[in-house]
C-alpha cells in the first residue's frame, strides 16, 4: 500500500491512525457532553468561561485559553477568563478595545474564525503577542467568534506551545464549544436582566408601598386640617354673629338718648355740636355692626330675602338721595345717570338698596375732597336678561393685587399705618354676598393708584328667585313646582307667548334671542330649565348651545330641552348626542311641558 505522496505504508500504521482519531473523537464528544452539563448549571459568565477553557485547553493541547464578551456598545472586549498566563498579563488584558491587534479582538470584530498555525506567521500578523508575558514564546493561535443568531456577542481563543495545524475535527470541536458558549452567555445575560428587572420591580413596589403609606398619612393629615379649618371657620362665624349681636344692644339706647336730647328743647351750641357728633358716630357704628352681622349671616346661608317687583331706577334714585348730603358736605361732586324708563327686577329692595348704599359709602370714603362720584345704570339688555349698576369715583384707586381680593371679607384697600380711611373691610364683601343671592355678579376695575375705581353690579332682569336656604317665605306665593327657566328662541312672538304662559304657572322666566346671548344668560344665572330652539341665528345653533353648556359644571343639573320644529328620529338622535335631555316638537301643549318639568326638572334650592 502506498501513501498519497507515493511512499509505501503499512496497513498497521493506517489502522493505528484511525484508532487514534476515533479515540480523540470519542474523548471530545465526552468533553462536549461535560461542557453541556456544566453550562446548564452555570449561573455566571465567569463559570461559563471557566468551563469552556478548562475543557477546551486539554482537548486541544493548548497552553493558554481566553473567553471574552463584547460590551453593550460593542466598543470593547472584557475577558471573563484568561488562563495559562501570569497574573500581571491577566490584569493588563482584562479589557481591551475591540480594534486591538490581537486574535480574539479580530474574531469578535469580523465575526470570522482566526487560525494562525506558526509562530512566525503569528508574530508577523500580531506583533504585540511577541511582547505579552506568558505567550511570547508560543506558537500557533486560534480565535473563534461567539455568534448567536448572526449576532456576535464575544470570542474565545487558544494559544499553543508550538506550531499546529487545525484539522476538520479541531475546527468542528472549537466551533461546537463556541456555539454552546454563546448560548450560555445569552442565557445568563437574560437571567441577569430578569433578576435586575425583578429587583427593580420589587424596589419600585416597595417604593410605591412607602409612597402609598405616606400619601395615606398625608390624606389623613389633610382631612384633619380641613376639619380643623371648617371648625375654626364655624367658630369665627359664630363669634362674629355673637359680637355683632352684642354690639348692637347698646346702640339702641344710645340712639334713643340722642333723640331725647333732640326733643328736650332748643340746645346750646355745645350740646348741638355734641349731639351731631354722637348722631354721626352712632350711625357709623350701626353700619359697621350691620355689615359685621350681615356678612356672618351670608357666609352661613342665613340671609332671608323678601322678593318683590322693584323698579331699579327708582330704588337707585332714592338711595342716592340718602347719600347725597354726605357727599355734598365734603365737596364731592355727585353725578346721577339713570335711564328715563323703569327697569323692573324681582328683588329684595332693602338688601339691594343696602348694596348700592355700601358702594356709595365706599366711594365717599376713598374719594378726596373736591373729587367726584358717579352712580349710573346701563341701558338694560332684554336679550341678555341683565342690567348693570356702576359706582365710579376719582379716588385713590387700587393696585391689581388689591383688585383680586377686594371682595373678600376684611380686605383693606388702605394699608397705611394711620388707616385714615377706616372701616372693617366688610362693605364690598357684603355687596358681593347680597348681589349673588339675587343671582347677579360684581366686579371691580381701576387704572391704578390715584386714578379712581369703578364697582359694577350685574343683576338678572325678570323673576329672580332668592337662593338662600331659608327663603321659603318668598317662594310660598309661587307654585310648589316653580322653576327658573331660560327660553332661547329667536322668534320674539313665540318666546314672549311661552314666557307669559310659564309665568302664569309661577315660573321665573328669562328670554334670550340668540345662542350667544342664551349662553351668556345661563352663565350669569344658571337656570333649572333651558328651553332651546335648534335653528338659531348666527354661528351657534341649538346643538352648539347644548354642547357648550353641557361642558360646564354649573349646568350639570340643568334640564336641557330641545324645542324645535324638526321632529324626525335623526333630529332626536342629534339632540341627544348634543346633550339635550328631552326633545319637544312645536307646537308644544302646555300640559305636556308642565308634565316634563314636573318629572325631569330639579326643584330650585329655594322651593
Amino acid at each position: 500500500m502506498q501513501s498519497f505522496d507515493g511512499q509505501p505504508t503499512s496497513a498497521g500504521s493506517v489502522s493505528e491512525s484511525a484508532s487514534r482519531r476515533h479515540e480523540r473523537v470519542v474523548e471530545r464528544l465526552l468533553r462536549l457532553q461535560r461542557i453541556t452539563a456544566a453550562l446548564a448549571g452555570a449561573r455566571t459568565l465567569t463559570e461559563i468561561a471557566s468551563t469552556i477553557i478548562d475543557q477546551g485547553m486539554p482537548a486541544l493541547d493548548a497552553e493558554v485559553g481566553v473567553v471574552a464578551i463584547l460590551s453593550a456598545d460593542g466598543a470593547s472586549l472584557r475577558n471573563l477568563g484568561f488562563k495559562g498566563v501570569p497574573v500581571d498579563t491577566e490584569e493588563a488584558w482584562a479589557e481591551v478595545p475591540v480594534d486591538s491587534p490581537v486574535p480574539v479582538a479580530e474574531a469578535a470584530r469580523t465575526g470570522a474564525p482566526i487560525i494562525v498555525p506558526t509562530r512566525e506567521e503569528r508574530n508577523a500578523r500580531y506583533p504585540v503577542l511577541a511582547r505579552v508575558h506568558g505567550v511570547e514564546h508560543g506558537g500557533a493561535v486560534a480565535a473563534f467568534p461567539l455568534v448567536l443568531e448572526s449576532r456576535t456577542v464575544g470570542s474565545l481563543g487558544f494559544c499553543f506551545p508550538a506550531a499546529r495545524a487545525f484539522d476538520d475535527d479541531d475546527y468542528a470541536f472549537v466551533l461546537s464549544i463556541a456555539q454552546q458558549c454563546a448560548l450560555a452567555v445569552e442565557r445568563v445575560r437574560w437571567h441577569e436582566v430578569a433578576e435586575q428587572e425583578i429587583a427593580h420591580r420589587r424596589a419600585s413596589e416597595e417604593a410605591l408601598r412607602v409612597r402609598e403609606r405616606e400619601l395615606t398619612a398625608l390624606v389623613a393629615e389633610l382631612r384633619q386640617t380641613q376639619e380643623a379649618l371648617r371648625e375654626a371657620d364655624r367658630r369665627k362665624d359664630d363669634f362674629l354673629a355673637m359680637l355683632a349681636h352684642e354690639l348692637r344692644n347698646p346702640l339702641a339706647p344710645l340712639l334713643n338718648a340722642v333723640e331725647l336730647i333732640k326733643a328736650a328743647g332748643p340746645p346750646t351750641p355745645i350740646v348741638e355740636r355734641a349731639r351731631t357728633i354722637m348722631d354721626r358716630q352712632i350711625g357709623h357704628m350701626s353700619r359697621l355692626v350691620d355689615d359685621l352681622l350681615d356678612i356672618s349671616r351670608i357666609s352661613r346661608g342665613k340671609i332671608t330675602l323678601s322678593i318683590e317687583r322693584v323698579d331699579l331706577v327708582e330704588l337707585a334714585r332714592a338711595t342716592a338721595l340718602d347719600y347725597r348730603s354726605l357727599l355734598d358736605a365734603r365737596g364731592v361732586r355727585f353725578e346721577l345717570a339713570l335711564p328715563p324708563a323703569p327697569v323692573w327686577l324681582q328683588a329684595d329692595p332693602t338688601r339691594l338698596a343696602q348694596a348700592i348704599g355700601n358702594l356709595l359709602q365706599n366711594a365717599n370714603k376713598f374719594t378726596d375732597d373736591g373729587g367726584s362720584v358717579r352712580l349710573s345704570i346701563a341701558p338694560s339688555h332684554p336679550a341678555r336678561g341683565v342690567v348693570s349698576v356702576e359706582v365710579a369715583d376719582t379716588g385713590i384707586g387700587m393696585e391689581p393685587a388689591v383688585l383680586e381680593r377686594i371682595f373678600e371679607p376684611f380686605a383693606q384697600a388702605d394699608q397705611s399705618l394711620a388707616r385714615s380711611r377706616g372701616g372693617l373691610g366688610l362693605g364690598l364683601a357684603l355687596v358681593k354676598g347680597v348681589v349673588e343671592l339675587h343671582g347677579g355678579s360684581v366686579r371691580a376695575a381701576s387704572a391704578g393708584l390715584g386714578r379712581g375705581a369703578a364697582i359694577t353690579i350685574t343683576l338678572p332682569l325678570g323673576a329672580a328667585a332668592p337662593r338662600a336656604a331659608d327663603a321659603r317665605r318668598a317662594a310660598a306665593s309661587a307654585s310648589a313646582s316653580a322653576r327658573r327657566i331660560l327660553i332661547i328662541e329667536d322668534n320674539v312672538d313665540a318666546a314672549d307667548s311661552l314666557r307669559m304662559l310659564l309665568e302664569r304657572r309661577g315660573h321665573a322666566v328669562s328670554v334670550a334671542h340668540s345662542g350667544d346671548d342664551g349662553v351668556a344668560a345661563a352663565r350669569m344665572a344658571p337656570p333649572d330649565v333651558i328651553l332651546c330652539d335648534i335653528g338659531l341665528p348666527g354661528a351657534m345653533n341649538g346643538y352648539g348651545v347644548a354642547r357648550l353648556l353641557r361642558a360646564e359644571s354649573a349646568m350639570r343639573k340643568t334640564l336641557l330641552v330641545a324645542l324645535t320644529g324638526y321632529g324626525q328620529d335623526d333630529d332626536r338622535k342629534l339632540a341627544r348626542a348634543a346633550g339635550f335631555d328631552a326633545h319637544l316638537t312645536k307646537p308644544v301643549a302646555q300640559a305636556m311641558l308642565e308634565r316634563l318639568l314636573a318629572e325631569l326638572a330639579p326643584l330650585p334650592e329655594s322651593a
